[in-house]
């Protein structure tokens, strides 16, 4: 089994309000494209309840350092009590999805992932001697900067709900209301 280091542990990110799903997922699949990432998606999963629409969303992209060393995160985005609603920007009356979401950032690195090392005990134990002295400031770079990439996407998901904070929910729109 190829040595797996968990790099960036449950990152979360928690919204309530007005947002649009399809603009979050392409969004996040952007940002992902932007850093040449590979994309596999695991799940793609909507379900229709009372309360909304209930969506989970789960990707697993990977990126290659070398022969050696790949790093996949594992990103799940949940959408509770989604539903379209109307709501006021700029003195405009625009439809927009309304719900909650929970978003879920896990960083894995991989190292040894063909297993070239794993058929005598005495290989591992010198897979270990390289990744522990030799490879170490490699991966540490590796680690730092897929934790910094993580760490942007985190904030990018900040300024995209940010962008929404000044949409007021409503459900009517008297045609001479203020927005303010």
């Amino acid at each position: 089994m190829s040595e797996v280091r968990l790099t960036v542990d449950h990152l979360r990110l928690n919204y309530e309000g007005p947002f649009d799903a399809k603009d979050l997922i392409s969004h996040v699949y952007a940002f992902l494209r932007e850093r040449g990432f590979d994309m596999h998606q695991l799940k793609d999963f909507e379900h229709e309840t009372q309360e909304g629409k209930f969506i989970e969303w789960q990707i697993r992209p990977w990126k290659k350092f070398s022969d050696y060393a790949r790093a996949w995160p594992n990103i799940r985005i949940l959408i509770k009590n989604y539903k379209k609603v109307d709501a006021v920007v700029d003195k405009k009356k625009v439809k927009v999805g309304s719900g909650k979401a929970f978003i879920y950032m896990d960083l894995y690195l991989e190292l040894d992932e063909q297993q070239r090392w794993e058929s005598i005990p005495f290989f591992q134990f010198l897979r270990s001697l390289y990744n522990n002295f030799v490879y170490k400031v490699y991966t540490e770079r590796f680690e730092s900067r897929m934790s910094y990439d993580m760490h942007q996407l985190y904030d990018t998901l900040e300024r995209f709900f940010n962008v929404y904070k000044n949409y007021k929910v409503i459900s009517r729109v008297a045609p001479f209301a203020s927005a303010h």
